[in-house]
């Protein structure tokens, strides 16, 4: 009796070793399945929940002390307004109207001048252009020739064009216009010339704009 209680006692045994050596490495395996699973978890979790780190620009902004020692200042003053009599009041019949439609307006030019003698920031003189009759009176010699331009311009709209949605787009055609048929020319520096003043329109303002 005792010789068959250790044989079966043996034998319980061995199933159970069995048991253990079968499933074993699977269980294993599933532990370690999870274990992975959780930490990916965790990892997802973490990295949704940290705030970003501000990222460095590629281009580096220029800080103030890099604009003085460039040499380069921001331009923060306003350009030099010219008028006239002549440019207060231009009268045009726009396009397609049989001249049964005028137009009348008034123009103001943004100007900046600078001596070509200096070196940035120091030809600058624009502050002092009112004061500079020389080049005023120079400018005065052609207003009319600057209305012929800007009568031309207008008369070459529609009235639908001239609307005020498309204001900007007229101001920049008349400042293209006017640089190019009377200040590139009458303000020519280099090549041998002896004028030393540039100035040049950078702006056109329509002040009043009626249309009947």
């Amino acid at each position: 009796m005792a010789e068959e209680a250790a044989e079966e006692s043996g034998g319980g045994g061995g199933d159970g070793g069995s048991v253990l050596k079968k499933y074993g490495p699977l269980a294993a395996i599933v532990m370690l399945a999870q274990a992975v699973i959780a930490f990916l978890i965790i990892e997802f979790v973490l990295k949704e929940n940290m705030p970003e780190e501000p990222q460095d620009p590629l281009i580096p902004q220029m800080t103030s002390e890099t604009t003085r020692q460039s040499g380069e200042t921001p331009n923060d003053r306003l350009p030099y307004l010219y008028t006239s009599d002549e440019l207060k009041t231009i009268t045009a019949n726009p396009a397609g109207t049989n001249s049964e439609r005028f137009v009348v307006i008034s123009v103001q030019l943004g100007l900046e001048a600078s001596n070509t003698e200096e070196s940035p920031p120091d030809d600058d003189i624009t502050d002092a252009l009112g004061e500079n009759l020389e080049v005023l009176d120079k400018i005065k010699l052609y207003d009319l020739k600057i209305k012929s331009l800007i009568m031309r311009i207008i008369r070459g709209k529609t009235v639908d064009e001239l609307d005020a949605q498309f204001q900007d787009e007229l101001e920049d055609e008349i400042r293209q216009v006017v640089s190019k048929e009377i200040f590139d020319r009458l303000f020519k520096t280099g090549d041998g010339t002896e004028n030393t003043t540039a100035v040049r329109v950078v702006e056109v303002n329509i002040s009043d704009i009626i249309i009947q």
